[in-house]
């Protein structure tokens, strides 16, 4: 898959992915339902207890994100790092254009030990 087909469905899984939050937000429970913290606090006590391989597994999953509790920020900060397609673009440009120079130089350099060797050539 080439980098611009792997950007494209970067770009389609983020789109999809923001699009499932959105819903999910539009349809979030009001404050009248949404559990306290004590509430909130006593069932994951009781899922502690009933569960201890769960939990291995959520703190083996918090673990491999690095125990961040804003993970889904951090990601979304280090995506936003990343080169836009114009800016991949140009750097390929630049590339290309320092590549022919280069090419350009040293096949000028050869040509100008080419005619140095056959210069003392000649005088000889």
């Amino acid at each position: 898959m080439s980098f611009d087909e792997n950007l494209i469905a970067l770009r389609q899984a983020v789109t999809h992915t923001l699009g499932v939050i959105d819903g999910k937000l539009r349809n979030k429970a009001n404050k009248a339902d949404v559990p306290t913290i004590e509430q909130i606090d006593q069932r994951f006590s009781a899922l502690a207890g009933s569960a201890p391989e769960t939990l291995d597994t959520l703190a083996e999953l918090a673990e491999a994100l690095g125990n961040n509790p804003n993970f889904a920020t951090t990601i979304t900060e280090e995506l936003a790092k990343k080169a836009t397609k114009a800016k991949v673009s140009e750097m390929e440009t630049q590339l290309g254009e320092a590549l022919t120079a280069l090419t350009d130089a040293f096949t000028q350099g050869a040509a100008n030990i080419q005619n140095s060797t056959t210069n003392e050539q000649e005088a000889t």
